[in-house]
Parts: C-alpha cells; sequence; structure tokens
C-alpha cells in the first residue's frame, strides 16, 4: 500500500527504514553465506534451539526464501555475516546493534532473529566441534534461545523473540552453560560496573573474567550452584588454554543486599549472594525484577495484577508498594 502520489505509508517507511539499516552493514566477503535449510534440517535446528512447540510452526512458515523475499533474506545474509565477522586483533568482540523489526511485518518480524540463528547454526555448532565443547554442554547452551521464546510468550501474550543482541556470545563461543549457571568469558569493565574490586583483592579494570549468568528455569539449588562453579575452572582450561581466569563476577538484581532483609536466613538466593563480595555502583534494577521475575516487559508492570504465590514475589511487590527500589549489584568471587 502506498500512499498519496505513490508514497509510501509510514508503514512501509518503517520496514524498508529496518532494512536499511540492516543492509547497510559491510559484505563480509570472508564468511560463507547460509543457506535455506530443508524440512528435515530446519527441524532438526529447531530441536537443538528447543524452540517451543507452539513457536514452530510460525517459525517454519515465516523462513524467508531467497527468491520470493530477496530484501529480507539479504537482510538476513548481512546478519549472518556480522555475526561472525573477525573484528580484528585487540579489538572488542561487541554484539551486533541489530534493531527490532518494525510490528508491521508481524510475526515474520518477531521471528526475524530467531530465522537468523537457525541459518546460523551449522556455522556455530562447527566452532564447538573445532574446541571440543561435549554434546551435553552445547546442547544446554544453545536451548537458551527457546527459553527466550517462552519468556517473550509469557510476557507479550504472542510468539516473538527480542533477545538477539543476547544470544551473539553463543553462537561466537564465548558462554556455555555448565550445569545450573552460564559462563561468558569476558573482561571486567569498571566503566560499566561503576568501579573495580582490585583495592579488596578481586579484579582490576580490563583482567580476565567468567561473568557468571542465571537462566530462569529453577530454584538457585546450592549444590547445583557448587557444581557449576567447580565445574567452570577445568572447562575453560580444557577448552580454552590460551589464558588463565581467577575470579567470576556478576550482576544482577539477584546481589541485591536488601534481599535479606525480605527472605528467610536459608534462602537459596541469599546464599547465592554469599558467594560473591559486591563492588562498584548499584543503580535501580526495578525492571529487570519485574521482567524476569514476573514476565512483565518494561513500563507494563501493574503491581495489583502481578502474581503472589511465593515468599520472593510478595517480598519484591511490597517493597516497590512502599517506595522502595531494587537494586543492581556487581560482585567478584574467586574461582576454585
Amino acid at each position: 500500500m502506498t500512499g498519496h502520489a505513490g508514497r509510501p505509508t509510514d508503514t512501509e517507511a518503517a520496514v524498508r527504514h529496518w532494512l536499511a539499516v540492516l543492509g547497510e552493514q559491510p559484505a563480509v566477503t570472508t564468511v560463507t553465506d547460509p543457506t535455506p535449510p530443508t524440512g528435515s534440517e530446519l527441524a532438526e535446528r529447531m530441536d537443538l534451539l528447543a524452540v517451543p512447540g507452539p513457536d514452530r510452526e510460525e517459525v517454519a512458515a515465516g523462513l524467508p526464501d531467497p527468491g520470493r523475499d530477496p530484501a529480507r533474506w539479504e537482510a538476513l545474509v548481512r546478519c549472518h555475516q556480522q555475526l561472525y565477522a573477525d573484528p580484528g586483533p585487540g579489538a572488542p568482540s561487541a554484539a551486533p546493534d541489530w534493531p527490532t523489526a518494525p510490528a508491521a511485518l508481524g510475526s515474520d518480524g518477531r521471528y526475524f532473529y530467531v530465522h537468523l540463528y537457525v541459518l546460523a547454526l551449522p556455522q556455530a555448532l562447527d566452532r564447538q566441534r573445532r574446541l571440543g565443547i561435549p554434546d551435553d554442554v552445547v546442547a544446554a547452551t544453545f536451548a537458551d534461545l527457546g527459553a527466550k521464546l517462552t519468556t517473550y510468550r509469557l510476557g507479550h501474550g504472542t510468539g516473538g523473540f527480542d533477545r538477539q543482541r543476547w544470544i551473539v556470545r553463543h553462537f561466537r563461543g564465548a558462554l556455555h552453560r555448565l550445569g545450573r549457571l552460564q559462563f561468558e568469558r569476558g573482561v571486567l569493565d569498571a566503566d560499566a560496573s561503576g568501579g573495580d574490586a582490585a583495592a579488596a583483592g578481586g579484579p582490576a579494570h580490563g583482567d580476565p573474567v567468567l561473568q557468571v549468568h542465571i537462566p530462569e528455569d529453577g530454584p538457585l539449588d546450592r549444590a547445583g550452584c557448587d557444581a557449576s562453579f567447580a565445574a567452570a575452572g577445568e572447562f575453560q582450561a580444557r577448552h580454552f588454554p590460551g589464558g588463565r581466569h581467577r575470579h567470576a563476577t556478576c550482576s544482577s538484581w539477584l546481589l541485591d543486599r536488601q534481599l535479606a532483609d525480605h527472605l528467610p536466613e536459608s534462602s537459596n538466593i541469599l546464599a547465592f549472594q554469599r558467594r560473591f563480595a559486591t563492588f562498584g555502583a548499584r543503580p535501580v534494577g526495578d525492571d529487570d525484577v519485574l521482567e524476569f521475575v514476573f514476565h512483565a516487559p518494561p513500563g507494563t508492570a501493574d503491581l495489583d495484577r502481578l502474581p503472589q504465590r511465593t515468599t520472593l514475589h510478595r517480598s519484591l511487590v511490597r517493597h516497590l508498594r512502599s517506595g522502595g527500589h531494587w537494586r543492581t549489584a556487581h560482585g567478584w568471587t574467586d574461582l576454585p
């Protein structure tokens, strides 16, 4: 549909602008372009990515064809190239700034970056094989994409995916799930965390660290966390022997020491906190709490309608109702 005198509508303009932004990414000739998978190949890839049943039909139906949808296909190819482009010696491997697709594209837009990762999976798996990563770790790591599809549906009431920048680290081989926890190879950025922990014997700015992330699929049981931390050092030494990580860091509302005023001493969350010494800034983290605990996207939460099934639910909401804020805290710990 076009407007007066053949001018594009606002909807068409938004789609064209989005495609243009993705198309402006420089082509990388050293990266092999993806090819559309066959039906059985597509099913196998969705299995490994743990795409939930309610999303699978739309993901399959919306996968673009190079002949019938050349503009969207070219955008996927450019994103694929950028995903695997070598930033060069000493250059940071930052996540690409991929904008969310316009709502006008419907499910094709909401699943666009799922299509990207479906197409990118063979090259990611080849990297994992070359690193010697065990199959169970590979499966647990890539299943995070399916988990993000589940949380999107819980938060929005429809299928889709908006964690395109987060999953980059899985596909580049920087993050792996080892049991209950995920560990990402990185360096401490004191500017981002508001300081470092060097004075207390912890990591200084620029030191290599394993960044700890907490999947949203179960309790933070102590035995599971113990096993994950115990496995992390050996895993890194075996598969990434080029650098030694002495410290792990975590940045999360789960490290907010205010939680000790609301939860029982036996809480798994408090036990997880005690693994870390805090450092740096403590910015407001209310949106993170509401999104990760209650699946309420930023700006949409109604405190009176949030579930109150657990002690944690009731404590989080009660604190917000009283005018308080939850904080994102940074912590460090020595690796075993």
